[in-house]
């Protein structure tokens, strides 16, 4: 089924029970190889998963994904039954995606990848410069076995370029653009944006694939996606001559805005009054007609005044109670949150922004759900996270229609692993 026909589908709100051939989920029947390790490489793959695509997480039994052993110092170490080391970090950003435990360094392994390549419409990597050239595995390579392959590389500074043999993390993209002289260090910020660009471009491909192109091939550099909405920071640079500095927690144009202290420790309220009318409007609920505008012009002291009122009133309420009153008079006002309000946010429980999953090796989990809210074929969890080779065997009967001798000799050479409990 070509792209027009499922957009088709789509548009027409055609979802079909599991006998028809009919799409239930976006990207049904579409199948991806990925070797998308840390944040950015794991979260392209979820999106594509989460939107119905067959996604299989290509690791090696002696060096599987990194994020297995990223736990915080206060969690317990957890095993998988064979003894892997696992998160529940990795088992959110692998959720929706089974894994096929395959050694790269034998050659039956880059053989068996190449056969999966063959059978897939996708391929996502981000691993270090030059790792699939050494297997044989580039994607003028696999092209030859699947000319309509599309394939994203994500990587710090691209796949060509002076820079593009250097190793980076998103921290040190944040260094590189100037985020963290503005905000602060941030060790993922930037490989979530890549890791969306990189599924965008997917979703791009297979359409243009289907319009008849042979084979695509992104190239996804972290720091281009990360200064693609930066735009802001260099603005003043580019047209002024002026390096960005930081400034005061306001915004330019707005008769009066910040932020202010409410009842607790580091609690705030933020508050934006746009023109006159908002100010008359806040001046009125707050009591203080000494301060009304009445065709005047803002003065500093003025707005001096004000200020000292609005806090004043909120210190002694809740961001959220604060927030509340403020939009009930028709005010942009909204509640300084941190990770555990965000958690608990009455909008987000209320829209379904969390999914509880459950895993046999961590247990109970909420992670947040798939971001696409589409009418009829919305994103959605398809599975816990895997466990390390869990499908390797199903997915080479699936794929390639291999049968348990092969599959033996397979293991017999240590091409393919996989747990003796699943």
């Amino acid at each position: 089924m070509n792209w027009a026909t499922r957009c088709a589908i789509w548009s027409d709100g055609g979802q079909m029970d599991s006998s028809s051939s009919t799409p239930t989920s976006l990207l049904q029947g579409v199948r991806v190889l990925s070797f998308g390790t840390f944040v950015a490489g794991n979260i392209c793959a979820l999106m594509l998963a989460e939107l119905g695509a067959d996604v299989v997480k290509v690791e090696w039994r002696e060096s599987p994904e990194a994020l297995r052993s990223y736990a915080t110092p206060e969690q317990e170490e957890l095993f998988e039954p064979s003894g892997v080391r696992t998160t529940a970090l990795f088992a959110g950003l692998t959720r929706s995606i089974r894994s096929a435990c395959v050694d790269m360094k034998t050659e039956g392994g880059r053989d068996l990848f190449r056969a999966l390549a063959g059978r897939a419409d996708v391929v996502i990597e981000n691993l270090g410069p030059g790792t699939l050239e050494s297997w044989g595995c580039a994607y003028d390579e696999l092209r030859k076995g699947n000319p309509r392959l599309v394939m994203v590389s994500i990587s710090g500074y691209g796949r060509f370029g002076p820079l593009a043999g250097f190793r980076a993390y998103a921290s040190n993209i944040n260094n590189y653009l100037g985020l963290t002289g503005a905000w602060a260090l941030d060790g993922t910020h930037f490989d979530f944006v890549a890791g969306i660009q990189g599924a965008s471009a997917v979703v791009a491909g297979l359409a243009e694939v289907d319009k008849g192109i042979p084979g695509v091939f992104f190239d996804v550099a972290q720091y281009e996606a990360g200064a693609a909405i930066m735009a802001p920071l260099y603005l003043d640079s580019l047209a002024n001559g002026r390096d960005w500095t930081a400034g005061n927690n306001e915004v330019p144009g707005a008769y009066l805005s910040g932020v202010f202290t409410c009842r607790g420790d580091d609690h705030w309220v933020a508050l934006e009054l746009e023109d006159a009318s908002d100010w008359e409007a806040l001046c009125g609920y707050l009591g203080r007609n000494d301060l009304l505008l009445k065709g005047t012009a803002v003065t500093a002291p003025r707005r001096e005044e004000l200020r000292r009122a609005i806090e004043t009133w909120t210190r002694g309420l809740t961001p959220l109670q604060a927030a509340k009153r403020l939009q009930g008079v028709g005010l942009a006002a909204g509640p300084v949150q941190d990770s555990e309000d965000l958690w608990r946010d009455p909008q987000h429980r209320s829209r379904g922004c969390f999914v509880e999953v459950s895993h046999p090796d961590i247990g109970s989990v909420e992670y947040p759900v798939s971001p696409h809210r589409l009418s009829r074929t919305p994103g959605r969890v398809q599975s816990r996270g895997p466990r390390l080779g869990e499908h390797t065997r199903t997915v080479i009967f699936e794929w390639l229609g291999y049968d348990e001798g092969v599959v033996a000799d397979l293991q017999q050479s240590a091409a393919i692993w996989e747990p003796d409990e699943i």
